[in-house]
């Protein structure tokens, strides 16, 4: 398979992991000097508003207003993606795959990584209903899940587990006490496909709770990734 052909099946991966996510992006940490430098900071304002990667006009800011069914599907599109590398995984070499599941890696845990962290963050977008607040709630257990299943099905060993972005082992540990545990265990696990459900998850209220813990990203961490994957900017080329 040619070089042109897996990047265009890469390519196609990502509108199921980005359409529909919902996200904001706080100024209390991010330097006056960066923003100075951007003419994009200057003539748009970005900040602590909710933003939604709609299909077809890309990131758009959220309205009250807007319907929200395509939230529903968005646990199938993502299951659609695992289906796919499923069945790529026999078509193409083992190293052209195990590329193509890396990138794909990263992007999965960068976006299970700050999707976690909006919603225990929700608090300084205090505007904003309980309904938007169960979004964000929502949201972040759909890309839990869909990490879960993406290390449950292709890693079934801590040795081949990559590092990523955000110490996916890190991760796993705090989040994943069933795959960790079974790391640990040694446990000898299939590849299997993941089963698709559409739950009516709006129907569930998030409970409102304290956190005492570390949180994983800190404000300007969380705003240099969503600059770069949204809007192509990248603050850390100006440090």
């Amino acid at each position: 398979m040619g070089k042109p052909i897996l990047h265009q099946f890469y390519l196609s991966l990502i509108p199921n992991l980005l359409t529909e996510l919902f996200f904001f992006i706080p100024k209390n940490e991010m330097s006056q000097d960066i923003i100075e430098k951007f003419e994009f900071f200057k003539t748009t304002n970005i900040f602590n508003k909710i933003y939604v990667m709609d299909y077809n006009q890309g990131p758009m800011e959220y309205k009250n207003t807007r319907s929200n069914k395509h939230l529903l599907l968005k646990t199938s599109d993502l299951d659609k993606n695992l289906f796919s590398l499923l069945e790529k995984k026999s078509e193409v070499k083992e190293y052209e795959f195990d590329y193509i599941l890396e990138k794909y890696f990263e992007l999965a845990e960068c976006l299970f990584y700050i999707t976690n962290w909006m919603k225990d963050n929700m608090a300084q977008m205090d505007q904003y209903s309980d309904g938007v607040l169960g979004l964000f709630h929502i949201q972040s257990l759909n890309y839990k899940k869909h990490f879960e299943s993406l290390v449950k099905n292709f890693y079934p060993s801590r040795a081949i587990l990559p590092k990523g972005n955000f110490n996916a082992q890190h991760l796993i540990e705090t989040y994943f006490p069933d795959i960790e545990s079974g790391y640990n265990n040694s446990k000898k696990r299939t590849v299997t496909a993941p089963i698709v459900q559409i739950e009516n998850q709006l129907e569930k209220k998030p409970q409102q709770k304290k956190l005492h813990k570390t949180p994983l990203v800190t404000d300007l961490e969380a705003e240099t990734v969503l600059l770069k994957h949204v809007f192509n900017l990248d603050i850390k080329q100006l440090k």
